[in-house]
């Protein structure tokens, strides 16, 4: 079956559905596609996995309950320029196409579900995930960047007698962030009793996990792998390879224009639009693009994407934190400001999205 819409958007994370939500309001004739069923917070699943009943089922919602725009549940295989080609022998044809596919961790599918593409389903891994946690011991998490710091806050606040130690791979947390906020979170973490290794590269060898620098093994209950984000753009690879750099990123300009195209767009955790990759940060970009095209429709001049300033809150549990201000390298971990995150942004999101979060469960 062929199907026919104005705007293709492919992927309903952050970037995708703020584009969506707009573009559809100003009567533009949209289709969204995802693998899974449901928009999800993705930054908030970490709290979720430890502590299931902070956030209940809120940082979640099924694409059929808001969005106003044609929605299709399916994998696209490959696409050009002028037609996606879908795994169930479907195809679309599009005028314009945004693709805002994100990213994932393919070590820890727990904060971004490689298979759990149904909302109850998603809802009950998490469920699984806790018990799984919670029946540990101790904990190993390998990796020290957001995530492994984030991860190993919330595992701490929530179950405080547990064994629990978070290798990273150089001498500090937080690689590229301000001194004082990697110092910080150390801090933090190690005042809940987080043991924190560097210079350590461990990996799984048989029953235990060894360092290749120091040799030492480690025997965890249980261990997760925070490291190793890929862009989800293979399926780009047959029809538009091109367009990737070598890290598999979409190559775009500052108009979120895919080189080479004229009606093809990519933002997001799969572009090369901003290093910083945050869910925030895409549904602006996401909100930016939707006004562009329809200024451009409307034969109005558009003004490129910049890099906005952004405060950049870390947790490191569920009453700590770090927070990076966007002027003069400034670092704060005054309550107030760290309370920001409180709910691990969610309301905010939704908020910024113009959708109304689920009622917890």
């Amino acid at each position: 079956m062929k199907k026919q819409t104005d705007v293709l958007i492919v992927g309903g994370g952050f970037g995708g559905v703020a584009a969506a939500q707009k573009l559809t309001q100003n009567g533009v004739d949209v289709t969204l596609i995802d693998r899974k069923n449901y928009f999800e917070v993705t930054f908030a699943t970490l709290r979720n996995v430890a502590d299931p009943k902070l956030l209940g089922n809120t940082l979640r919602k099924r694409y059929s309950d808001f969005i106003q725009g044609e929605f299709i549940q399916a994998n696209i295989e490959s696409m050009n320029n002028k037609t996606a080609k879908l795994a169930n022998g479907d195809s679309i044809d599009f005028k314009q196409a945004i693709i805002a596919t994100g990213s994932r961790y393919p070590s820890l599918p727990l904060a971004k579900s490689s298979s759990a593409l149904d909302y109850a389903e998603r809802n009950q891994e998490m469920l699984d995930e806790h018990q799984k946690l919670q029946s540990a011991k101790s904990v190993l998490l390998i990796g020290g960047g957001l995530v492994g710091v984030e991860f190993a806050g919330e595992i701490a606040s929530a179950f405080p007698d547990k064994e629990i130690t978070l290798a990273h791979a150089s001498d500090a947390l937080l690689d590229g962030s301000q001194p004082k906020a990697r110092r910080k979170a150390l801090e933090q973490l190690t005042a809940k009793g987080v043991t924190v290794k560097f210079n350590r590269r461990f990996a799984k060898d048989g029953e235990h996990y060894r360092c290749s620098i120091s040799g030492e093994t480690i025997q965890p209950d249980i261990a997760y792998v925070c490291v190793g984000m890929v862009p989800n753009t293979e399926f780009l690879k047959a029809e538009l390879p091109s367009i990737l750099n070598d890290r598999g990123l979409i190559k775009v300009d500052s108009n979120m224009k895919i080189e080479g195209y004229e009606n093809l767009y990519s933002l997001g955790d799969c572009s090369t639009l901003d290093d910083r990759k945050h869910g925030y940060l895409a549904a602006v970009q996401g909100a930016h693009l939707a006004d562009a095209l329809l200024k451009s429709a409307a034969g109005k001049t558009t003004k490129p994407y910049g890099n906005a300033p952004v405060m950049v809150v870390t947790t490191t549990g569920t009453d700590t934190g770090v927070a990076a201000l966007p002027f003069f390298g400034l670092v704060s971990t005054l309550g107030f400001i760290v309370n920001l995150k409180k709910d691990m942004g969610v309301k905010n999101i939704f908020k910024l999205l113009g959708i109304e979060p689920d009622a917890f469960a």
